[in-house]
Order: structure tokens, then C-alpha cells, then sequence
């Protein structure tokens, strides 16, 4: 029961999708302001020819809306976004917030001799925050700086991966800002030399193709963010370091060595095993063959009571006993089936987390990063003591997948 049919689908590919999802379960549908049948193909033709109309519609506000912006962000106006960091939101125009604004002014003028890091790293430790509260990073000082208002711009249609990749629906708008007492923070000029420094520094970024295990998946207990690998090329010491440490400059986690990291993710993996042994349900005398072969006979015996039902031969109320008989049998079936495939799963688990110990040490990086990533979704560690190859870590807590 929906109110209206466009409150329950947004495309006629999910309504034909939910249609047959219902027909298969025997449900029907019902809108509390319309009327419609789903138990007829002229009602299914008919419910599908107004979701059509309903798709045609929001589609085409859409694109009213989108040409609606478009036309404000080509006259300088700016589409409803909150006030950028250095700002206020007054009356609808942008104000100048004096004390963010010196930190605007900082980043753009500290960004010509140190990078994104640092900042973010220098703010955090004065206790400055981003418009939200949160901690600087080195993306959210890059935000600061390539955002044209601060000079006086507004920009309309940009393409961002900040939240995932972003679609465009045409070409980037850049406009002097609309509003007669604006003041922006820097000038163009500042602005335009900041944008070629960030493409500069973006193309002679570091880039290894290098594999760490760990990576994306090891957590720094102290501070909950996630710990990335590296290389000192000296001596070829692999470690991993916090990002709340290096980005943030809020955790004192020291590096980490990855071969401590190691020794204490083996001890894991027997725990595990251990684990997983606990978990096999007792056991089942039949087999998977045998259950399918029970299951193909019961059906059998489900088509023998129908046609004996509809041919008179038996009561509604003997047919009524014997298919309750049987959905009983089906149900003690199914569960034998999900205990053998329960034991068999974790059989293999058990002998994939051996193989992976036994083996591990002659594995290439980028496959214990493939198989880590395969099982753990994170996995939490704490320094304990030592230093460099005598360091000794713990694991305090994992998830896996």
C-alpha cells in the first residue's frame, strides 16, 4: 500500500522488476489515491503507462531545474550551497567571517612553500576547524584553494570526487560573483598562480607501484584513522604510518614495522582457525546428494496429492494434512542442507587461513594484499614497544568480511 504510484517507483525498470517480484509471491498492489489492478494485463499495461508519464514528468522538471541553474550560476548567482569556509550566509548574501577568513588567507599564502599536508597538519595543531568542526586534511585545504569564490567567481557545474565520481551534465560555469558588496578574500591574480602550483605539484606527485598488504585495511587504535604503507629506500624498511598522525597531526602512533605487523596477523589467523572450529554445526549424517534426492521426491509425492485432490479421490481436509506433512519434511531438509553447506564453507575457510599461514612468506606483496583484502575488512593495532625490526605490536581488534 503506497500513497501515490511515484512514492513507491522512480523508473519503469524497477516497476516491471517489483511487479514480477510480487506476482512471484503472490502479492498484490494497492495506491491509497489511485486505482489500480495488478491482477490483470490491462492493468499491468495501464499501471506501467502512468509510471511512464510520472518518469517523463520528473525527468523533465530535471532539466527545467538544471537550465534554472545554469541561467543563475552564467548571471553570477550561486545555486543554494552553503556559505564556504571564510563566509557567513546573511539574508542570502555571502559575508565575510573575519576569523575563518585569516585562515583562507593563511592557506593560500602558506601553499606557496609547503604542501596541502602540512597545512592541514599546522591547523590542527592551533585548534582551527573546517565549517563543519571536523579536523583539516590535505583534501580539505586543496577544496579551500581551488574554489574560485575566494577571488571573487562563482563556479557552477564543477566535476569533484570527493564523495565518488560525479556525472557532468555540460560544460564548468565561471562568473564574476553577483552581489554588489561581495569581498573577496585574495585576488585573481593569487588565485590563478595557486591554481598552476596545485598542477604542478599534482603531475610530480609520487606514484609507486609498489604493493602494502596492509594498506586500507590496518586501523591505528589511538585515533581510529587508517594506516598507509611506505618505504625507506635507505634501507628497504617497510613501515606504515597513521594518517591521523601524518594528515591531521592529531595521534602520536609511531611508524609501524610492516614485518611487527606481520608476526602479530599470523597469530590472528590461528585464532581464527580456532574460531571457525567452534562454528561447525553438528554432524549431519546425510549428504547434500541425498537431501536433493529427498527434496526431488517430495515434490513428486506434492504433484501425486494435487492430482488426487482435483480427481475427488481425496478430502480437502486429507489434502490439507498430507501438504502440511510435507512442507514439514521440506523445512527439516533445508536446514540439513544450510548445516552441510555451513560445515563445507567453513572447511574451506579453515583450509584457505592454512594455506595462507603455511605460505605466506613466499607470497609477493601484491597477493597478501589480495588475500587480506579478500577476509578483513579492518584490522585495529596497537604499538607495544621496540623499535624498527624489534618492534612488537598487538592487535587489539579485527572485522572480517
Amino acid at each position: 500500500m503506497v500513497y501515490r504510484l511515484d512514492s513507491f517507483v522512480r523508473s519503469v525498470l524497477d516497476l516491471h522488476e517489483l511487479l514480477q517480484l510480487l506476482e512471484r509471491y503472490d502479492v498484490r498492489f494497492k495506491s491509497a489515491t489511485e486505482i489500480f489492478d495488478t491482477t490483470s494485463a490491462t492493468g499491468r499495461l495501464f499501471i506501467t503507462l502512468i509510471a511512464t508519464l510520472a518518469q517523463w514528468e520528473r525527468e523533465t522538471i530535471a532539466e527545467r531545474v538544471h537550465m534554472g541553474q545554469l541561467k543563475k550560476a552564467e548571471q553570477g548567482g550561486r545555486n543554494g550551497a552553503p556559505a564556504p569556509y571564510g563566509y557567513d550566509l546573511v539574508d542570502g548574501k555571502l559575508v565575510v567571517n573575519e576569523e575563518e577568513a585569516k585562515w583562507v588567507r593563511y592557506i593560500f599564502d602558506r601553499y606557496q612553500s609547503v604542501g596541502a599536508q602540512n597545512i592541514a597538519r599546522e591547523l590542527n595543531h592551533r585548534g582551527i576547524r573546517t565549517k563543519k568542526g571536523e579536523v583539516w586534511s590535505d583534501f580539505s585545504v586543496r577544496y579551500v584553494l581551488r574554489n574560485p569564490i575566494y577571488a571573487g567567481f562563482v563556479r557552477w557545474n564543477y566535476e569533484t570526487t570527493a564523495k565518488g565520481h560525479r556525472k557532468k551534465t555540460g560544460a564548468e560555469v565561471l562568473t564574476q560573483i553577483n552581489q554588489e558588496d561581495f569581498v573577496p578574500l585574495i585576488d585573481k591574480k593569487q588565485f590563478d598562480e595557486i591554481q598552476e602550483l596545485l598542477k604542478r605539484r599534482s603531475n610530480i606527485a609520487f606514484r609507486s607501484d609498489n604493493f602494502y598488504p596492509f594498506s586500507g585495511i590496518l586501523k591505528c587504535v589511538r585515533c581510529g584513522y587508517g594506516m598507509s604503507g611506505a618505504t625507506k629506500l635507505k634501507n628497504d624498511y617497510r613501515y606504515y604510518k597513521c594518517r591521523g598522525r601524518i594528515n591531521f597531526g592529531i595521534c602520536d602512533m609511531p611508524l609501524i614495522s610492516e614485518e611487527a605487523v606481520e608476526q602479530e596477523f599470523l597469530k590472528v589467523l590461528e585464532g581464527i582457525e580456532v574460531e571457525f572450529q567452534h562454528l561447525i554445526p553438528a554432524k549431519i549424517e546425510m549428504s547434500q546428494e541425498d537431501i536433493q534426492r529427498q527434496l526431488i521426491r517430495l515434490n513428486q509425492k506434492k504433484e501425486r496429492v494435487k492430482e488426487l485432490y482435483i480427481e475427488g479421490d481425496i478430502t480437502k481436509e486429507r489434502y490439507t494434512q498430507i501438504m502440511e506433512e510435507i512442507k514439514a519434511e521440506e523445512k527439516a531438509l533445508f536446514e540439513a542442507e544450510n548445516k552441510v553447506i555451513t560445515e563445507r564453507t567453513i572447511e574451506e575457510a579453515k583450509q584457505m587461513l592454512r594455506n595462507l599461514k603455511n605460505e605466506w612468506h613466499h607470497f609477493s606483496y601484491e597477493t597478501k594484499k589480495k588475500a587480506i583484502n579478500s577476509l578483513f575488512e579492518s584490522i585495529t593495532i596497537e604499538y607495544v614497544g621496540g623499535r624498527g625490526r624489534n618492534m612488537k605490536v598487538a592487535v587489539v581488534d579485527y572485522k572480517l568480511k
